[in-house]
């Protein structure tokens, strides 16, 4: 398992999620790919901002869908982890 946690600063407010099991199938269901290799082999941007978005979701944020959620993004970084990604 990955244990993850990723900061996110928007609209100028910073808060941090837990990337739990649910936001990683998801990834994995999305993407079609796992998690660790999508981090290793095949690392795109839109991978984290992706995992940030759903990850806010999973929080119960109220999010715009992701094309437009990534208007409001100014970063996102991971705060602990497992791996690096």
């Amino acid at each position: 398992m990955i244990s993850l946690t990723l900061r996110v600063t928007a609209n100028g407010e910073t808060n941090e999620y837990q990337v739990g099991p649910k936001v990683q199938v998801a990834f994995e269901r999305e993407w079609k790919t796992g998690l660790p290799k999508a981090f290793s082999a095949e690392q795109r941007m839109e991978h984290m901002y992706w995992i940030a978005w759903k990850a806010q979701h999973a929080a119960g944020v109220a999010v715009k869908p992701f094309d437009s959620w990534l208007d409001t993004v100014e970063n996102v970084e991971v705060v602990e982890g497992d791996r690096p990604l």
